[in-house]
């Protein structure tokens, strides 16, 4: 008898019940339906597909049947046993149950079959909608303080978790057997849950648009891999070789400031569109894909199984023939849900070094990754060699198995400022015309390195006391470097105006760019500056030392300590002509190795498009 369908006889001899209803959600054969039949244990069977012989040896009262969103029951009363995960059941089933009077399910719940109380269906669907409402609010809204709040004490946290959250019931199903120290259980889980997949899709088929191409990411962020986005967007929609390009974005319009870059698609008619996140858990189950793929996925990592799902009738929707999909996050949910969907071409770019050296990683990324290395209709992309030598070292892969397009940028329309432009833009920020500025521009988070770039500038200031610093960005380490501005004689030196729409004219401001980055991908806005004719002086931080000609355009500091940075800063600082040399030659450089047209050209090839 199948394994599954054992496992669930046995929980309950175990646990002293007279008998249940078994509805199983997968296709069974005749012979286990006759053996349960004959078990005294089974008072009645809930089928996805019974077969003529079954229906007509059997009565209303034995038999019930799957429907799209529920379930048809038997007329028995005993205890209904899921034969799968509480992930797999929808809210139209829980009614169901609730009207013939029974007040919960045995399903399986962290990997074992447990009793599933009703009342959980409601706690869900209250929580889904209360996210829903709140994303909608700006960002000043009382509800949005409120989860603010919530966010930053553990107990409250826990609390809504537990009683709202679904994924918090259902860890991986492997449980205590997960191997930790290198992710092996799951890698395997996830390759089944492909292979099924490409099985299921094979039978069913998917009829791509020739030279339709879908880019996906969380939205258009005021970054470095955002700007690239908008960049390969419009050299693909130029290059003519591509029957329509678009954005599919998945937070867009839910989350404050994913909207940096929008306008700039809008003006030259580029489709952004948000995932419109139609299916729900607790509504519709893993109704929308096939049972088998269903049974899989139900065990993977619970929260990307909902952003899955909408991904793939997203995909099944618009059919296009490449999803390109970047960084991490989206690269997973994407990758998945576009073998799901059938998508015969699917990128998946990195933009950095691994996830392994940032916040936002999940136990799932690598397991996940390697699982979808196995399949040849993926490829993985990332925009330096030291990015790609990184995730190849991480995940155990050939070198030759991640492919390098370096970031293309159109700079034409970046031009600097005029003089007077740049006196009025040092005169806001309270910068005398006649200072030398050292700048930079960064979002304030841990891997750029703030505090590093400030105890810098202290060193500097000491050696220059006429220098000014610059500092165009925001985010959340902002109180942490005023704090440090204060106590340690910089106040009215360092300036920090926030994040600028447009960076020519404080580009222009400065004398010198500074990057302190621990990790960073193609840093684009180093290209800028040395477009501009500013010198570089930046750490060895994964693509940055290939993004300007060291010794020529820029100087890498090796040894990243406040006092080998300074010293970089003052041979520049100290020398005028090493600052014009750098003028002359850094738009060279950018031009040369960053052209635009060469990274449209090497995406479309990697696509397997003729050029």
């Amino acid at each position: 008898m199948n394994k599954k369908i054992t496992e669930a006889i046995d929980y309950i001899k175990s646990s002293g019940l007279n008998g249940a209803v078994f509805a199983i959600p997968f296709p069974v054969g005749n012979k286990d339906i006759r053996e349960l039949n004959d078990l005294p244990l089974c008072k009645g069977l809930v089928l996805r597909t019974p077969s003529p012989e079954i229906t007509a040896s059997s009565t209303s009262e034995w038999l019930g049947c799957f429907e799209q969103h529920g379930w048809r029951l038997p007329m028995t009363h005993a205890p209904i046993v899921f034969v799968g995960s509480q992930l797999m059941l929808t809210r139209q089933m829980a009614t169901q149950v609730v009207k013939t009077r029974r007040f919960s399910i045995i399903c399986k719940v962290n990997g074992t079959y447990q009793r599933l109380p009703m009342h959980r269906f409601l706690f869900w669907r209250t929580g889904e909608k209360l996210i829903w409402s709140i994303s909608q609010q700006p960002e000043n809204h009382p509800l949005r303080k409120i989860v603010r709040v919530t966010r930053q004490n553990p107990l409250l946290r826990t609390l809504w978790r537990r009683t709202f959250k679904r994924e918090d019931l259902s860890p991986n199903r492997l449980g205590k057997t997960r191997d930790n120290s290198n992710g092996l259980a799951e890698e395997v889980l996830y390759k089944e849950l492909l292979i099924c997949a490409r099985q299921c899709v094979q039978s069913t088929g998917y009829q791509p648009v020739p030279r339709r191409v879908l880019l996906v990411n969380a939205g258009l962020a005021a970054g470095g891999a955002e700007r690239q986005i908008v960049n390969t967007l419009i050299g693909l929609r130029d290059s003519g070789e591509c029957e329509s390009v678009g954005l599919l974005a998945e937070y867009i319009d839910h989350v404050p400031h994913l909207d940096f870059f929008l306008h700039q698609l809008e003006a030259v008619g580029i489709e952004v569109n948000q995932v419109e996140h139609a299916i729900s858990l607790s509504d519709d189950g893993l109704t929308s894909i096939s049972p088998e793929v269903a049974e899989l996925l139900a065990d993977i990592a619970p929260g990307l199984i909902e952003e899955i799902l909408n991904l793939v009738e997203e995909f099944r929707s618009r059919r296009p023939e490449v999803v390109h999909a970047w960084q991490d996050s989206s690269s997973i949910k994407a990758g998945i849900a576009a073998v799901i969907a059938g998508v015969p071409r699917i990128v998946l770019a990195s933009r950095n070094v691994t996830p392994m050296n940032f916040t936002y990683y999940q136990d799932y990324m690598r397991p996940a990754y390697r699982a979808l290395a196995t399949l040849d209709c993926v490829t993985f992309l990332n925009n330096s060699e030291a990015g790609a030598a990184d995730y190849t070292q991480w995940l155990g892969l050939p070198r030759e198995r991640f492919f390098v397009i370096r970031n293309g940028v159109d700079l034409s329309y970046l031009k600097r400022a005029e003089d007077s432009v740049i006196n009025e833009c040092r005169q806001s920020l309270g910068i005398p015309l006649d200072a030398q500025v050292v700048g930079s521009i960064f979002r304030f988070w841990a891997e750029k390195r703030p505090m590093l770039w400030l105890q810098t500038a202290v060193l500097v200031a000491k050696r220059f006391p006429e220098v000014h610093f610059l500092i165009i960005g925001e985010g959340p380490m902002r109180r942490e470097m005023l704090s440090f501005i204060d106590n340690n004689g910089l106040k009215g030196k360092v300036h920090l105006p926030g994040v600028r729409p447009e960076v020519a004219s404080p580009l222009s401001a400065m004398n010198v760019f500074v990057l302190t980055s621990e990790y960073e991908g193609t840093p684009n806005v180093v290209l800028e500056a040395q477009w501009l004719g500013l010198p570089i002086v930046a750490t060895d931080a994964g693509g940055t030392r290939e993004a300007f000609e060291c010794n020529i355009t820029g100087l890498l500091a090796m040894n990243p300590t406040p006092e080998g940075i300074a010293t970089l800063i003052g041979e520049y600082l100290a020398d005028e002509k090493k600052i014009t040399q750098s003028a002359i030659q850094g738009p060279q450089f950018v031009a040369s190795a960053f052209g635009n047209k060469r990274m449209i050209k090497e995406t479309i090839e990697l696509y397997s498009m003729d050029c």
